[in-house]
């Protein structure tokens, strides 16, 4: 959304060009902080507020992809405007050596779902990306319950993608 595919990178301030906005009321789901560096912090910064040139996105019918450089003041403001993430973990510990602070996310109540990322830096298909969440979740001392991870895969990833009217649940009419 940063008009950024030139390669622009900035620590500070929104310089990027025209940044993207999401039109009407479908969702939304862009790439954001990925990767570990003020950079990547500096896309959240710039895509959550109007100041220093920036557009203010982050709505509930927004799902960042990534969000490894957020720190614990960004996914507060997530929780409080009722965003998503959509989390590949395989990817991101491949590309960053580290990934989103789950748990934090998850603690704050932000809807976190589960995706896979590109066949280069991420698993092939959603039940290794799954594997891979549970064997961090070992590493982070089973911070999450198996339910909230069946839930990134299912009723959360729906949800993410405004698709819990029809998908994520075994139900009548889904």
């Amino acid at each position: 959304p940063l008009d950024d595919s030139s390669g622009t990178q900035l620590e500070s301030g929104c310089a990027y060009g025209d940044i993207v906005t999401p039109g009407g009321f479908a969702p939304f789901a862009p790439h954001i902080s990925e990767g570990i560096d003020a950079v990547a912090h500096n896309e959240f910064l710039c895509l959550s507020s109007d100041e220093n040139g920036g557009a203010d996105i982050i709505t509930d019918k927004t799902a960042i992809i990534h969000g490894v450089g957020l720190t614990p003041l960004d996914v507060a403001l997530m929780a409080e405007r009722g965003a998503s993430l959509i989390w590949s973990p395989r990817s991101n510990v491949s590309l960053y050596g580290d990934t989103a602070a789950i748990p934090l996310f998850a603690h704050l109540g932000v809807n976190v779902a589960l995706g896979t990322d590109w066949i280069p830096s991420g698993s092939m298909n959603l039940l290794r990306e799954l594997q891979c969440a549970r064997d961090l979740n070992q590493l982070w001392g089973n911070a999450l319950t198996t339910q909230q991870l069946w839930r990134m895969v299912t009723v959360n990833a729906a949800h993410a993608v405004g698709a819990d009217g029809k998908l994520g649940l075994l139900a009548s009419g889904h």
